[in-house]
């Protein structure tokens, strides 16, 4: 029980700043709306898009792998075996994509695309490294360094445009994200204390190993998520080009941000201490904290959902600039897969603690293809809009793929009287939320309405059927500690 109440404490401490962050985006993609042309829009997102691929793809191997064995390291010499290994490899990762772009720079004449050297650099080294911080305990440290890098990409892009409406090249927007996460990441660097742990000379094969032996399916597995997370957006790049891939990109980016922080912020509550329980008493300890993770994740997504979907539109009319606000179902689609990638990835939590990560790469893999045709039949017959059904389609198959592999293990379970509360609770959200959209005022007035009496209702109806009393007892001493 104890366990229990430090897991939750952990990520009730997460989130509220992890939902700052993915506020913060927000921002950042309504800025970007209103100060770049949706053609320099959107060729910034195609950018963007790429970086995140490749990380995925080169990079995310070792990004699971450190993060999966940094707490053991750490204890033996303070990291400098560890990360020595990671910052060799993340060099030669950088010498290859800074080949791939300068080439593709050269091919297509377009300059941007150099500065997408920087952006790669600087987002991997903070990705990785902030993960790390995380699994060592240093949360204060990984919170503001998030939070800091999300403001960064706000100020440092509206600074260099000079408060100018639609800005006819993506250069500001790609030189803010480097610079973000450039700070950011040499921020996490100082606080993990490289200058003192990291020499080549610490390079170890022997953990190097170590890492492939995890890490490698894991590529594979990165290149399916990277599919299963992009896929619809570039195909709707390929075919519409980059105006409507704005219109498309930033909806999505609405409650993609919103999912990714809810889903990281409790996850970084939840795994750390998952992965402490294995060490200590295998699946007899884990599984307990798995299934109190999987309720709380699902306690805050589902309402999430449901509250996006009710706001959807007075959302995106009110926080991007004319013409955007013709993608708002993207956000409802958009939201119910992210639903399932989050279930997802407490299913294969079994596999990763078993260090079993093959099965990942299967499922993973079977759920890209669904995505890949699901998504191409849907944009040739209903339009860019239905790719981010096509998620829906692919994420929901993931996860039933997942469940009924993973049982042979175990799988996290969450009681049916619980879901049942959880999930009515949540409808009734919605449900406020979507009376408080009709009211005769403003987009701003009917935002804050619907957001304040969805909370409230769900609220109410969390604490009066009891469901909430875990998380308010854990709320109740992070306070009387304070």
């Amino acid at each position: 029980m104890a366990q229990k109440n430090t897991m939750t404490r952990d990520a009730m401490l997460f989130l509220p700043a992890k939902i700052a962050e993915g506020l913060l985006l927000m921002l950042v993609s309504s800025l970007y709306s209103h100060i770049f042309l949706k053609e320099a829009n959107g060729f910034f997102n195609s950018i963007n898009l790429t970086i995140q691929l490749c990380y995925l793809i080169l990079a995310g191997w070792m990004a699971n792998a450190a993060t999966r064995y940094v707490a053991e390291e750490y204890r033996l010499d303070h990291g400098e075996r560890l990360f020595s290994t990671v910052s060799t490899v993340y060099l030669l990762l950088c010498a290859l994509v800074s080949a791939g772009y300068c080439v593709t720079a050269l091919i297509t004449g377009k300059t941007a695309y150099f500065l997408a050297v920087p952006m790669f650099m600087s987002y991997t080294c903070f990705q990785i490294l902030n993960a790390a911080l995380v699994q060592l305990g240093k949360i204060a440290a990984s919170v503001s360094l998030s939070l800091l890098s999300a403001l960064l990409k706000l100020g440092v892009a509206y600074a260099l445009v000079g408060g100018a409406n639609s800005f006819p090249s993506p250069v500001p927007a790609i030189v803010a994200a480097a610079v973000a996460d450039g700070i950011a990441g040499l921020g996490a660097a100082m606080v993990l204390s490289f200058p003192h742990v990291v020499r080549l000379r610490y390079f170890s094969r022997e953990l190097l190993n170590k890492f492939l032996a995890f890490g490698v399916p894991l590529m594979g597995v990165s290149i399916s998520v990277a599919l299963l997370n992009q896929i619809d957006r570039i195909l709707v790049n390929g075919i519409y080009g980059d105006a409507v891939f704005a219109v498309y990109s930033n909806n999505n980016s609405i409650a993609n941000s919103i999912f990714t922080m809810l889903s990281v912020g409790i996850m970084r509550g939840v795994y750390p201490n998952t992965l402490r329980a294995w060490r200590e008493g295998g699946r007899r300890l884990a599984k307990p904290l798995l299934d109190s993770g999987a309720r709380l994740y699902l306690l805050i997504a589902a309402p999430a959902v449901c509250g996006l979907a009710a706001v959807s539109y007075t959302l995106s009319d009110f926080i991007f600039a004319e013409g955007y606000e013709a993608g708002y179902p993207v956000i409802i689609f958009t939201s119910c897969a992210m639903l399932f990638m989050g279930l997802t990835e407490y299913a294969n939590k079994a596999y990763e603690l078993e260090q079993a990560t093959t099965a990942i790469l299967q499922n993973s893999a079977a759920a890209a293809v669904i995505k890949i045709v699901a998504s191409l039949i849907l944009i040739r017959t209903a339009g860019y809009l239905a790719a981010a059904l096509g998620s829906v389609v692919a994420f929901v198959s993931y996860f039933f793929i997942t469940v009924i592999r993973v049982r042979k293990r175990f799988l996290f379970q969450i009681p049916v009287k619980s879901l049942v509360k959880i999930f009515t609770s949540a409808l009734l959200c919605g449900a406020s939320a979507l009376i408080c959209t009709k009211l005769p005022m403003g987009n701003l007035f009917r935002l804050i309405c619907a957001v304040l009496s969805g909370a409230i209702v769900y609220t109410a109806c969390i604490i009066g059927s009891g469901e909430g009393r875990q998380e308010l007892e854990a709320i109740r001493l992070r306070l009387r500690r304070r």
